[in-house]
């Protein structure tokens, strides 16, 4: 496991360790999201079937020391309680969480991997210290039952590719939400619950596996590293948008569209001009350098030519359109790093708040919808994937395109842009 440390963070420490969500006055209760509201339906059957088939569908979270930590859930320290001689131990799920703690984490588990780990337990409880808690005494009836409901409802990936809203306990209207927002096609793509900045993803130990699998980051400086990278749009965008500007110039200049000649055309002769006011070789095979970097531009030319084509026969882009920056790209992902440094202990709170301001801002300086926005997201997802439509990727964030502008629940129906 990745020493994180936390000396860094001690403005952090807080007294938020486990949920604490009362009903309202009048015994009514807004739900953080679906599978809060279902288990208040059915806590109180005497069939307890109905609330372990939520369980069984969405998984729990327990809470472990950093310290003890661990993939693989027989190797975690559980904390368990003792209550009138039972041994006892809390599960949670997603949304009820609280924010993000400096030494105490959640873990993620189905119910399966749960069984494994409450050998010792007497007595489970869902929820605590929320209005939808429910005790189950772990004999061996319901060990069974418990069982059965995982194999009957479990699927992995359940939440994958669906635009998952808080209605509770959610972060306020703002520059947070917005740069929350600009996040969405990540949230969608991995099922996460997008308007909230207390972020828990899959369990601590599966968010610094997929920091660490995608991205490289393994320590605080990684993550501070690509999360100012990412800012300040170097890590595909800027070298593809220099490209871009040379079309975004054409356009100005001719007042219509430009082809993929032209835009070739243009690009080099610009540069060799350049190179040739600087004193360096610009005729072609006179300047290796020279020449293979104009050979590198005319190919992303090409290519993004080639996936504009296929966003409009999409009709994700319209005829005559065109993408005047990437910068959604880097923009986007900015925003999944934020959340991704909170949920790991990477960054403080404070951090991942100035982050999100940010890219919010930079977000709205550059473009004038969430669709122009998720439209240049789109053409830099394409970019980084060669342009290959063959692959799963582009299927799933084109579909996320339809469903984040049209859901009555999606950031981008319910946020304003400007």
């Amino acid at each position: 496991m990745v020493d994180v440390g936390w000396s860094f963070a001690e403005a952090d420490d807080h007294d938020e360790v486990l949920p604490a969500l009362e009903a309202q006055a009048d015994g009514g209760w807004v739900a953080p999201a679906l599978a809060e509201r279902l288990l208040y339906k059915y806590m109180d059957d005497d069939d307890v079937s109905g609330y372990l088939a939520i369980l069984a569908t969405v998984g729990v979270y327990h809470p472990v020391p950093i310290t003890g930590a661990h993939s693989d859930p027989d190797r975690r320290q559980l904390i368990i309680g003792e209550a009138d001689g039972s041994r006892v131990m809390s599960v949670f799920t997603l949304d009820v969480l609280p924010r993000p703690h400096p030494k105490v984490v959640y873990e993620f588990a189905d119910l399966r991997d749960l069984l494994r780990i409450v050998d010792d337990v007497d007595v489970l409880l869902v929820n605590p210290g929320t209005p939808c808690s429910k005790a189950l005494p772990l004999g061996k009836k319901m060990k069974r039952l418990i069982r059965r409901m995982h194999d009957k409802y479990w699927e992995d990936g359940y939440f994958v590719g669906r635009v998952r809203t808080r209605e509770s306990n959610a972060t306020e209207p703002g520059a947070l939400l917005h740069g929350l927002a600009c996040g969405a096609q990540l949230c969608t793509t991995n099922g996460y619950t997008w308007n909230t900045t207390d972020h828990h993803g899959n369990g601590y130990s599966s968010e610094v596996a997929l920091l660490e699998k995608w991205w490289g980051v393994r320590t605080r400086e990684d993550w501070q590293r690509i999360m100012r990278d990412l800012l300040d749009l170097n890590v595909g965008t800027s070298s593809w948008d220099d490209v871009l500007q040379t079309r975004n110039l054409l356009v100005k200049q001719f007042g219509g569209p430009v082809d993929g000649a032209q835009w070739c055309q243009y690009d080099e002769s610009a540069l060799r001009q350049y190179a040739a006011r600087s004193g360096a070789p610009s005729a072609p095979g006179a300047n290796d350098g020279l020449d293979r970097a104009l050979a590198a531009r005319r190919e992303l030319i090409l290519m993004v030519v080639h996936c504009e084509a296929r966003l409009r026969e999409d009709s994700v882009l319209g005829d005559g359109e065109y993408v005047r920056t990437t910068a959604a790209w880097d923009l986007g992902r900015a925003s999944a790093m934020a959340r991704w440094g909170r949920s790991t202990r990477f960054c403080t709170q404070a951090e991942m708040f100035e982050a999100l301001r940010e890219l919010s801002e930079e977000a709205r300086r550059r473009y004038t919808s969430w669709e122009e926005f998720d439209i240049a997201y789109l053409l830099g997802r394409c970019i980084q994937f060669d342009g290959d439509f063959s692959r799963e990727w582009y299927a799933e964030a084109r579909d996320n395109h339809e469903r984040l502008l049209s859901n009555d629940q999606s950031p981008w129906v319910t946020v304003p842009f400007r």
